[in-house]
């Protein structure tokens, strides 16, 4: 695997460039709000809560579930700096739903399990990552966008809304990436893949893990990796595992070269629908 540190000497570049998180109330939003901070970027932070102290940055007020609310976010960081350089979709909750003991209504039919944890997890990344693109896709010199997935993306979790939604991520993250390279667009996506870290995706997450004799890393390693990200110019198309802090890249290093072998000598599905498009002109 491709193992690698980041150096406080990799994160540089940050002043006066703009960042967006979202989720940036807590856990591993709040300490890149921090970060990013403290590196000279000027930061707009969303969240549906009020951030736990003020600070030097832009907070606005987001139910990042809601189309409206996201376009209100990237029109108020536009407006006050003028420009967007780097986003980081974030927000995100533990699983909500139960797909094994549904309730029932006041007229005893079953209710739809919950899609809480969907709408936030995998439909406001889709959307916080379509507004970036298209606020940075005009700027000589692009920018990057950073998804927020998950290592639950890689193997069976019986969690299953937080799993369908992490490994939704994966998928948008791969398929941004290739367009914004079939698009020509200087604009960067990468994917984090962060295991067991210090948040409230569930509550007393570090008393419970305790428990178990299970330990989670802190926010701030996953905080760097969104920091060093947004900094380096090298890495695209990526996925970045994080553990102990830790950091391994995974997709360039093991999960497209399975791909590879699985397919054998035939044109990978993408290849293939290059083709079927230019038929159209």
């Amino acid at each position: 695997m491709a193992d690698f540190q980041i150096n406080d000497g990799d994160l540089i570049g940050f002043e006066g460039k703009v960042a967006i998180i979202t989720g940036g109330s807590s856990g591993i939003g709040l300490a890149t709000v921090e970060l990013l901070v403290s590196l000279g970027a000027l930061v707009i932070s969303a969240d549906i809560q009020e951030p736990p102290v003020a600070g030097d940055f832009l907070f606005v007020k987001t139910d990042v579930r809601s189309w409206t609310d996201l376009t209100k976010l990237f029109k108020a960081a536009k407006e006050k700096h003028g420009r967007i350089d780097f986003v980081f979709a974030n927000a995100g909750i533990g699983p909500r739903a139960n797909y094994l003991a549904l309730e029932v209504d006041e007229n005893g039919d079953l209710k739809e399990p919950s899609k809480d944890t969907l709408d936030i997890n995998l439909n406001s990344v889709i959307n916080t990552a379509t507004l970036a693109v298209h606020y940075i896709k005009d700027q000589a010199e692009g920018g990057a966008i950073v998804l927020m997935g998950s290592s639950t993306s890689l193997h069976n979790l019986r969690a299953v809304d937080y799993s369908i939604a992490k490994s939704g991520v994966l998928g948008v993250g791969r398929g941004f990436a290739r367009l914004m390279d079939v698009a020509g667009l200087p604009i960067r996506v990468n994917i984090l893949a962060p295991s067991w870290t210090a948040t409230q995706v569930l509550p007393n997450l570090k008393d419970l893990l305790a428990a178990v004799s299970e330990t989670c890393q802190p926010t701030s390693v996953v905080a760097r990796a969104v920091a060093y990200l947004m900094a380096t110019k090298s890495r695209h198309g990526e996925v970045i595992f994080v553990r102990d802090g830790k950091y391994k890249e995974i997709e360039k290093a093991v999960l497209a070269p399975a791909y590879e072998t699985i397919k054998g000598d035939t044109l990978s599905d993408d290849e293939v629908l290059a083709k079927v498009s230019a038929l159209g002109g």
